[in-house]
């Protein structure tokens, strides 16, 4: 893999791989390669210059799966991804191509970070230098080192997991099932909610007309014949008109709640329901009244007149007014104040004047601040060195926005569901343009294939190469401009 680099011409990223003077080329498969477009197989270039040949794959606007996978990885990525390699497999076998000459490293498989479509990389050279791994093996290592989104349903992990770690011999035909099944039940459950929200009104729409004709159905004569005496005393209201069958004139002889009314409800049944509440607040009026005429008997207004009046001598034992439990405790003041002459208990109201000032607002719970009136609200650090603290950021110049970059891989783009910072207004920026590194104190900018570029102090860099980053650096993604600073 030594040989491998990346190009930029115009628009378009290549990875390039240079032919060695031991390298046999399959020239069938190169064939095949050159002359067809390949589902899940990159396109192919093949040119020389002098004596060097060279071998370019059109990668633009993708970026590898050791990227995409960066984080944690949803469903739609790990089924995209997969089901790509699959295809591209498959498709290798339909065009007569060895797929032991597909590269199966997730450096060389990219992936469209809209779509999820997946691209590899077939080298047809005949060499075995090259690390062309067993495909069962390649899956697990996926599924064993991802970190996973926890925020959904990760039933398609296990399944997954359980069919590698049980099928003895690998089909790609096989897999390539389950992971249909796998997508088909993930759009099943995608629609399940909104099925379920139409049902539940439609089951509440035939309830409710069955509540009419449903008259005959419920029987509340055996819990009605239960006591006899009960309606013989309340036979009275049979005089009520229209009471034709027996159940009508069984229904007032006993309580009618409301439930009853509003499932029977008519003209006879609305009368038995007033004339019982009628009866039901007379007696609740009867019986309340002796209790009210109790009531007055007994005022108390003795608090009011311990209180010191302003104008005239306090009273023998004189309380301030915001401390009504100093009586129950046992200071000597109310000593003092029954014996001495009134001139003596005149400090007394001043106290009490100067808790309620009129005209003046209360000052409660405020607290001085010393050192000054222009260190307010400040808080002195203990400890702190006069060095500045280090904080990566980008200044946007269009609108002097500020963007922490708060992770160790930071991706700028405007795909809004795979980058860290969306930028929607500038139709030139990629859908993953650039990531920003951080690594041990070192912060690095690495162009992900873009089709404008990334440019770096003014000078363009090479896609998929970490070009170390500085404090007041510039950082030109197309013809967006940013500045990267650390304080």
């Amino acid at each position: 893999m030594k040989d491998f680099s990346y190009e930029n011409q115009g628009t378009h990223t290549y990875l390039v791989y240079t032919v060695s003077d031991t390298d046999v080329i399959d020239s069938m498969s190169l064939g095949m390669l050159t002359n067809n477009r390949i589902p899940g197989l990159s396109h192919v270039l093949f040119t020389q210059m002098d004596s060097t040949k060279y071998i370019k794959y059109d990668v633009s606007s993708k970026i590898s799966v050791k990227q995409f996978f960066t984080g944690q990885v949803n469903r739609k990525r790990l089924l995209g991804v997969f089901n790509g390699i699959v295809d591209a497999m498959l498709s290798a076998e339909e065009y007569m191509i060895d797929i032991n000459t597909i590269l199966l490293d997730m450096d060389y498989i990219f992936a469209d970070v809209s779509n999820c479509e997946t691209v590899l990389i077939c080298l047809p050279i005949i060499s075995d230098d090259l690390s062309k791994g067993d495909i069962l093996s390649f899956f697990k290592n996926i599924m064993f080192n991802t970190q996973f989104d926890q925020t959904e349903n990760c039933d398609h992990v296990a399944k997954i997991i359980n069919y590698l770690n049980s099928t003895p011999v690998f089909s790609l035909e096989d897999f390539k099932k389950l992971l249909g099944i796998i997508g088909s039940t993930t759009a099943s459950q995608a629609q399940r909610p909104a099925v379920e929200k139409k049902t539940v009104p439609q089951v509440q729409q035939v309830v409710q007309p069955q509540a009419q004709p449903s008259v005959p159905v419920i029987q509340p004569q055996p819990t009605k014949k239960a006591a006899p005496q009960e309606t013989s005393n309340q036979s009275k209201p049979k005089t009520i008109p229209t009471a034709s069958s027996s159940e009508k004139s069984e229904q007032p002889e006993k309580r009618m709640s409301m439930l009853y009314l509003l499932q029977h409800y008519n003209s006879e049944n609305a009368a038995i329901y007033k004339a019982q509440k009628a009866t039901q607040k007379a007696n609740k009026a009867s019986v309340s009244r002796p209790e009210k005429q109790q009531q007055p008997q007994a005022p108390k207004k003795q608090p009011q007149t311990e209180f010191a009046i302003p104008g005239q001598e306090p009273p023998a034992f004189s309380v301030p007014s915001q401390q009504p439990e100093q009586p129950t405790s046992k200071p000597p003041v109310p000593d003092v104040s029954a014996k001495t002459s009134p001139s003596s208990v005149a400090p007394q109201p001043s106290y009490a004047v100067q808790k309620i000032p009129q005209g003046q607002t209360m000052n409660f719970g405020e607290t001085t601040v010393l050192g000054g009136a222009n260190n307010i609200g400040e808080t002195t650090v203990l400890g702190a060195t006069a060095s500045t603290q280090v904080r990566p950021h980008l200044i946007r110049i269009k609108n002097n926005e500020k963007i922490i970059l708060d992770k160790p891989v930071f991706r700028v783009g405007k795909e809004r569901s795979y980058v860290d910072y969306f930028i929607a207004d500038n139709s030139a920026i990629s859908r993953s343009h650039a990531n920003i590194i951080s690594r041990d104190g070192e912060y690095f900018v690495v162009d992900t294939n873009s089709t404008n570029h990334t440019y770096v102090n003014g000078a363009m860099i090479q896609s998929n190469v970490e070009t170390k980053i500085a404090h007041g650096t510039k950082i030109k993604l197309a013809n967006e401009e940013f500045e990267f600073k650390l304080y």
